[in-house]
């Protein structure tokens, strides 16, 4: 027993004098911490405050890359059911007679009838809660959804285009059906930013196949949707703006719009 403490008085005087010889001046000393020899020979120092410094500077950069993340994903979604919404119109169109139509706008009672009414229920797409139940349109924030009939004739001399509608059907006779009073030619804010459409009849030779028919009929079902950030991150939101358009289309074949021999009355 006397030989156990011997040992450990023993032990406890080197640490002593090792710690006496440290602030002496015999150790090292960084940042005004002293670091003490244990009886490992190990160097033992006291925490500091260095990582939540480092934490406090990268959060916010973590925080605005995980909200931008998210708004992507809002909008990726709306975007994507947008563009769903106009191929399943312009499927829709693609095989019924464009000239089986009335002026006015579009109302469920249309989409509930047996009646075909070629524009109108092209819209119903859009407007009918069963069949969009995610992207519904919002006339008073300038949304709207357009439809368009080329009836093609090309050679290789010159390109003959139709747009349908015309009037009565189009009142303003630019061959674009609108869904809510021409809201296309507006911005989100509700000035009128464009008069012609966004393909032009001088564009439409470009999109098509150079192998394709001469003659050829193509239906367009354009969304314009104005969209609302759901998370407004700071300075990106400033930079961006809110809202903002979001413009799909498909084009379709649409063989009722054929050029024939004979004309359509």
């Amino acid at each position: 027993m006397g030989g156990r403490l011997r040992e450990f008085n023993s032990l406890y005087d080197y640490d002593r004098i090792n710690q006496v010889n440290i602030s002496a001046g015999c150790g090292n000393v960084a940042n005004g911490e002293v670091m003490r020899l244990t009886r490992f020979g190990k160097r033992k120092e006291q925490p500091g405050g260095q990582s939540f410094v480092e934490l406090a500077l990268i959060l916010p950069l973590i925080l605005i890359m995980f909200i931008g993340m998210i708004e992507v994903g809002f909008y990726v979604f709306n975007y994507l059911n947008a563009l769903d919404l106009t191929r399943e119109a312009a499927r829709f169109a693609s095989n019924r007679d464009y000239t089986i139509a009335t002026p006015g706008t579009a109302t469920i009672a249309e989409c509930e009838d047996d009646t075909l009414d070629y524009f109108k229920d092209t819209a119903c797409f859009f407007i009918d809660t069963d069949l969009n139940p995610n992207t519904p349109l919002d006339p008073d924030k300038y949304d709207d959804m357009t439809v368009s009939v080329f009836s093609i004739i090309s050679d290789t001399a010159t390109i003959d285009i139709e747009r349908w509608p015309k009037p009565p059907i189009d009142s303003n006779s630019d061959g674009v059906w609108s869904l809510y009073n021409d809201n296309w030619q507006k911005d989100c804010q509700g000035n009128v930013v464009r008069t012609e459409p966004y393909f032009t009849n001088a564009d439409l030779p470009a999109l098509l196949q150079q192998s394709a028919p001469s003659s050829k009929g193509v239906v367009l079902v354009e969304a314009h949707i104005c969209y609302d950030q759901m998370i407004y991150i700071p300075l990106l939101s400033e930079f961006i703006g809110s809202p903002f358009r979001i413009h799909t289309y498909t084009f379709m074949p649409a063989p009722e719009a054929i050029p024939t021999p004979t004309p359509i009355p």
